[in-house]
């Protein structure tokens, strides 16, 4: 059961606090909209907590620095995902020789292929990152997923891409 006078005293300290947390997070990520969904996602995983707190202060502070620090690792394996797509879409010589546009499309057949052999259900949410632009929040709001069923769903599907792109580079 939720102790609600801690959690009045937790929702308190984060709206006394909140113009210093947030204004610290801008400065950390440098980007306000960015700082603003971190404070967001803080203010939802304090009104979740049902633990006894007896610093509140420190505990919001802390929730807003452990977020933000969750926040900076999605963007990093993002990040990571991005390069690795583009390292398996395109090559660093744009020289369009008859043979590198047959080479493009032996590889695009083959990713074609590759897709095809995945579960529906991560093909779709690939090609709705990759293709379509989508967030991962927007994909797992529509499918009713959580963010990182999402990022495996595509983790899963680069994977077997790798796989597909090592057996054409030997």
């Amino acid at each position: 059961m939720v102790d609600k006078p801690a959690l009045l005293r937790l929702l308190g300290a984060f709206a006394g606090h909140r113009p210093a947390l947030e204004a610290a997070l801008r400065r950390q990520l440098r980007n306000t909209a960015v700082a603003a969904d971190v404070m967001q996602e803080s203010w939802l995983k304090l009104r979740g907590t049902d633990a006894t707190v007896e610093n509140a202060d420190a505990y919001v502070r802390r929730v807003v620095r452990n977020t933000a620090t969750d926040h900076v690792r999605k963007e990093r394996r993002r990040a990571a995902i991005d390069a690795e797509v583009r390292d398996l879409l395109w090559l660093a010589d744009d020289e369009c020789s008859p043979e590198r546009i047959l080479m493009g499309r032996q590889a695009l057949a083959a990713v074609a292929a590759a897709l095809e052999e995945m579960p529906e259900r991560s093909r779709v949410i690939f090609t709705m990152s990759r293709f379509e632009g989508k967030t991962h929040r927007e994909i797992a709001d529509r499918f009713g997923i959580t963010e990182q069923a999402v990022f495996y769903h595509i983790r899963r599907v680069l994977e077997h891409l790798a796989v597909i792109r090592e057996n054409m580079l030997d």
